[in-house]
């Protein structure tokens, strides 16, 4: 047996390793990163495989639960472990290419913000899951700060105001949990959560709602976005939006399904939703800054998966969950485009990037993830969209369906109009380098494979049933 918690010890041990390999050689300590991914890509298909048998539990400390910390990992968190582990290694493959000084804190960052998001996945307790996510929230703000730039502090500084926000409510929820139920094992506080008030129930689960909602960039504690994927190194956006986000939102998946146990209209969070699709759709529309424009369709990404949990049907949820795939690994590659643009003109203004997708090796898998992003048939994307909308038909809730219609025309105005600025005819193509199109072209292919053919996801969403009656 694979024990989950390698997912955890082997990059926690490769973070604390970096500096002293830093030591004898900055070279070497680039790629610990990598290795550390890698790795944990490797754990991961193990343990996912072990899940189809049935959920993994791996008990530390010989402390049985609830009194003890224990990570737990159904066949669905063993896939957002995996696609977090993979989608960190593949974009640590484009960092090689961009290195950062300090090399060697750069890499430790990059580890531990991974090794965090891994945490709040796999842990079965809720002190874990605070403290998971403030590994990935400092990890991401010394990262958001990388360039030391003004944009860079901007940007970090709003993500440290905006997360110390969060971080207080997820504190406030966990306070009022333990206060009636002196228990934070997440299995245990939902057989039990019967006999909290039930006012004080409401409350905790605002409250842990609320806080996650940072790091899951849902309205209205989505404001640090914008300024800090812009501000951070490409490579740095491309995590955030991939690998941070998706953590954050399925922590929220796991209040809301395993904790709580809702499973019909949340008519809360379908609001939420609703309003963070149209904000970040159309301040995508408006805005005329690449990583800004980027930032602001990932917001609506997130309230597209949201919308998916608010309507809470096991079609709603595979839909939802189908779109954080297709979405970290899409947003992945414009990411690393966009990083690509950025060290050939300097800017990210919209304007100075006009004809660098001509060369094919940058063109193609650009292509392929706007053409996912945007939901269209053969490519991975079309899934999500697809199936939340049959969700709302078999439930009624058109004004729903409308809204994901109408985001996805504003959505497909805004890509056409970023397509046609870099295949602009008028500007000759750049050179690029196996470091440039290489981990994007393994990515497009996903998108396409999975695409065309999407049985085995398909196979492992079929365990959202169980996951929304409650288990993990």
């Amino acid at each position: 047996m694979i024990h989950p918690v390698l997912l955890i010890a082997i990059p926690l041990f490769l973070a604390f390793l970096t500096p002293i390999v830093g030591i004898g050689s900055k070279k070497y300590a680039r790629y610990m990163a990598p290795l550390a991914a890698g790795l944990n890509t490797l754990v991961s298909i193990f343990v996912l495989f072990e899940t189809f048998n049935g959920p993994v539990f791996d008990i530390l400390s010989g402390f049985s639960p609830p009194l003890g910390i224990v990570l737990m990992v159904g066949p669905l968190g063993a896939l957002i472990a995996l696609l977090i582990s993979f989608t960190s290694f593949v974009v640590s493959l484009n960092c090689l290419k961009y290195p950062k000084e300090p090399v060697v804190k750069y890499t430790m960052l990059y580890i531990l913000l991974m090794m965090g998001a891994t945490g709040m996945v796999i842990t079965g307790d809720l002190f874990n899951l605070f403290v998971f996510m403030e590994i990935t929230s400092i990890a991401s703000y010394g990262l958001a700060s990388f360039n030391r730039d003004k944009r860079g502090y901007l940007g970090a500084i709003k993500y440290v105001v905006v997360g110390s926000i969060g971080s207080t409510f997820v504190l406030v929820g966990i306070g009022l949990i333990y206060a009636q139920l002196r228990t934070l094992n997440m299995l245990d506080i939902s057989a039990r959560l019967s006999q909290m008030n039930s006012f004080t129930a409401i409350v905790a689960f605002v409250s842990l709602f609320v806080g996650l909602s940072v790091e899951a960039e849902i309205f209205p504690l989505n404001t640090w976005v914008p300024d800090a994927y812009r501000g951070a190194p490409s490579q740095i956006s491309a995590v955030f939006a991939s690998v941070a986000a998706k953590a954050g939102i399925f922590a929220i998946a796991r209040i809301i399904f395993t904790i709580f146990g809702y499973s019909n209209y949340l008519w809360f969070v379908v609001i939420l939703g609703m309003l963070t699709v149209i904000i970040g759709e159309f301040s995508a529309y408006v805005e005329r800054d690449l990583k800004k424009m980027l930032a602001y369709s990932s917001i609506a990404q997130m309230g597209m998966i949201v919308l998916g949990f608010g309507i809470g049907t096991v079609l709603a949820l595979q839909g939802a969950f189908f779109q954080m795939l297709s979405h970290a690994i899409a947003k992945a590659v414009l990411f690393m485009a966009a990083g690509y643009f950025v060290y050939r003109t300097g800017t990210t203004k919209m304007e100075s990037i006009r004809g660098l997708g001509r060369n094919p090796l940058i063109g193609i898998p650009l292509t392929i993830s706007v053409l996912s992003i945007m939901g269209l048939p053969l490519f991975l994307g079309f899934y999500g969209k697809f199936y939340i909308v049959l969700a709302g038909i078999d439930a009624g809730y058109y004004a729903i369906i409308a809204l994901i219609l109408l985001a996805s025309v504003v959505e497909v105005a805004y890509y056409a109009r970023f397509l046609k600025i870099v295949f602009d005819k008028s500007a000759e193509p750049k050179e690029v380098t196996p470091g440039d199109y290489v981990p994007m072209m393994i990515l497009a292919v996903v998108l396409v494979i999975f695409g065309v053919y999407p049985y085995p996801i398909l196979d492992v969403l079929s365990h959202v049933a169980s996951f929304l009656a409650g288990g993990v």
